[in-house]
């Protein structure tokens, strides 16, 4: 499965995750951070968090540049904070850049990320085409590198034409590892348009599946009506 740019009128087959290039809320280069938070309510003693704001497909991130450490500058509270549209920053979750572990033999780079909730993901496909344009607005100027994260390497094409292609590996499929609690129905132990009702009487066909990140997949005919 690849996050790839393809044309926006294109057909995607079941499971192909298609994307355009990662946008970026600043200029480039040189890079300059798009904005500067207080964590001052956060923690007893005040202090300032450089960031910059990152969108692909919809999803937007906040970016923070930790290479040189080992460790996110920020825990899960606070970039939870940070996340919040009402009194923080705003976004889908918070990604950091940091030095790859002295484990990691092939790693260029390592990616965390923390989620809007401060749950912390494996992997998120929209999320690394952002963090792969961070590092090229920083001054990152191969066409491909590898970047560890829980999901293990992941490797970015930065394309010519400006776009990000990001081949993800294989997708988990199996229910109890995605994870999902619904019962498998399909075959290798797969959820496959299962049904399921929710608080509402709301009947719903659910498939499940895991790049990193665990994600409930609803086919409808029209977005508007259906859901």
């Amino acid at each position: 499965i690849h996050h790839t740019a393809m044309s926006p009128h294109a057909l995607a087959p079941a499971l192909l995750l298609l994307a355009a290039s990662a946008g970026a809320w600043s200029p480039s280069p040189p890079l300059r951070p798009f904005g500067r938070s207080s964590l001052s309510s956060m923690r007893a003693s005040p202090r300032t968090i450089d960031f910059c704001k990152y969108e692909g497909l919809g999803n937007d991130f906040i970016l923070v540049d930790d290479r040189g450490k080992s460790e996110p500058s920020l825990t899960p509270a606070e970039s939870a904070r940070l996340c919040d549209r009402n009194f923080g920053v705003g976004g889908d979750g918070v990604i950091f850049a940091l030095d790859p572990t002295p484990s990691s033999a092939t790693a260029d780079v390592r990616m965390r990320i923390y989620n809007s909730d401060g749950s912390e993901p494996e992997m998120c496909g929209n999320g690394i085409r952002c963090y792969a344009q961070f590092l090229k607005d920083l001054g990152e100027e191969k066409a491909t590198f590898v970047v560890e994260t829980l999901a293990g390497p992941i490797v970015p094409q930065m394309n010519a034409d400006g776009t990000i292609t990001v081949d993800m590996g294989e997708p988990i499929l199996n229910g109890p590892d995605v994870p999902c609690t619904l019962p498998p129905n399909g075959p290798d132990n797969s959820i496959v348009e299962a049904p399921h009702a929710d608080h509402n009487g709301k009947a719903w066909q659910i498939s499940a599946v895991s790049m990193g990140n665990p994600h409930c997949i609803v086919f409808v005919d029209d977005l508007e009506k259906d859901v």
